[in-house]
């Protein structure tokens, strides 16, 4: 008989990971409180990359993600590709970040990881309206990084979820969970139950939450308050007469394309004011700054405007490492939360999906069990909110 398994989160990874788990025979249902990519999904700056991603082991599950997402949309075609295979470029300007970069560099070709050497006539030709820093002499180009729109990643996700005998619910949330040895029991707000074999808990930054319910603490990131370690402004432009096709990483700002002539804008510095709880204007303080930033780095963006500004916020492990597997003492619990949810989404999905059918481990699964950051809750702990802890440095 065909495992029954629930999957909470119809983010990245709960899609992912059902769309694997459906394609190897399980009976699947994912459920979420909104729809799906309503979370931590839904603002991201979808950039997939292994770059200075460490430890080792953290570098080369990305690295193997980044082949897992071209290998998904080579053979899984889609109207609209989610991916984009642009590279990225960046360079540094002050010395000291130069020589950071550098050595970042040359760690990154020493694990196979592609970083090509660009002067500033080929920078220059790559990005015709580019005002370059007269000290910019060098850029790297790192050529297997990608980009991604999430919204189509997920589109893309939910029709082969579909045509896998899937089934969404969406609109519910989970109000209690409980487990045995024998399987798990979910009851919604509804009023319905769902009764079955494993669970997966996809739920980003309320993982904490659903943990808590049954008597577990995870050490998270907080992300619900001015944080810029798990909080960061994303500003999306006006379409701008700007040729840009590939993701740029500069001092001041960081720019992808966004469709249609648009462009997201980063700036990490500025991400110490980002409050999920404070909406900033667009022609505030963030805004006119990341205008000022923009206009000094490309031609043709003097009457640039930006059309909202977000923030994003990261469902970040408090150590910046993702937790990955089986809860210890929550039997038949699967947890899955990650900072790289959009570029480990495909692999981890495959992977899980993997583990919980054969009940193997896979090895590049080892670094990363949960273990490390759930700890039982003390009797008198268990009606307050679960402890964060902040992200390692």
């Amino acid at each position: 008989m065909p495992q029954r398994i629930a999957v909470i989160g119809a983010g990245v990874l709960g899609l992912a990971v059902a769309r694997s788990l459906a394609s190897q025979g399980a009976q699947v249902t994912v459920f979420d409180k909104r729809y799906p990519g309503s979370g931590t999904s839904q603002i991201s700056y979808g950039w997939v990359n292994a770059n200075g991603k460490d430890p080792a082991s953290y570098h080369r599950l990305n690295a193997a993600a980044i082949d897992e997402h071209k290998r998904w949309q080579a053979e899984h075609p889609s109207p609209a590709p989610w991916l984009l295979e642009t590279g990225t470029l960046e360079w540094a300007t002050h010395p000291v970040i130069h020589r950071q970069l550098e050595q970042r560099v040359a760690k990154l070709r020493a694990l196979g990881y592609p970083a090509e050497s660009w002067d500033r006539a080929r920078l220059q030709a790559a990005l015709p309206e580019l005002r370059p820093d007269p000290r910019v002499q060098k850029a790297w180009f790192f050529s297997s990084e990608c980009l991604l729109y999430p919204g189509l990643f997920i589109a893309r996700m939910l029709a082969d979820l579909r045509t896998l005998n899937g089934k969404l619910v969406c609109h519910d949330e989970v109000t209690t969970l409980s487990t045995t040895d024998q399987g798990v029991d979910l009851t919604l707000a509804s009023g319905e139950r769902w009764q079955g074999d494993q669970l997966v808990l996809a739920t980003g930054r309320w993982s904490a939450e659903l943990l808590a319910q049954c008597g577990f603490e995870l050490a998270m990131t907080e992300a619900n308050h001015a944080n810029p370690a798990a909080c960061s402004f994303l500003a999306h432009t006006q379409p701008l007469p700007i040729q840009l096709s590939s993701n740029i990483i500069t001092p001041e700002l960081n720019v992808r394309p966004d469709g249609g002539g648009r462009l997201m804008l980063q700036a990490l510095d500025l991400d110490q004011h980002a409050d999920p709880a404070r909406p900033v204007a667009v022609d505030g303080m963030i805004g006119n700054e990341m205008l000022r930033r923009l206009r000094r780095l490309f031609a043709n963006s003097q009457d640039a405007r930006i059309e909202r500004i977000e923030v994003g916020q990261r469902s970040r492990p408090a150590d910046g490492l993702p937790a990955i597997g089986y809860v210890s003492g929550l039997a038949r619990v699967y947890l899955m939360v990650s900072h790289s949810g959009m570029t480990l989404a495909p692999l981890l999905g495959r992977l899980v999906a993997g583990e919980m059918l054969s009940g193997a481990r896979p090895a590049m699964l080892i670094d990363f069990a949960p273990d490390r950051l759930v700890r039982p809750l003390i009797e008198d702990d268990k009606t307050a909110a679960p402890a964060y802890l902040p992200a390692a440095q």
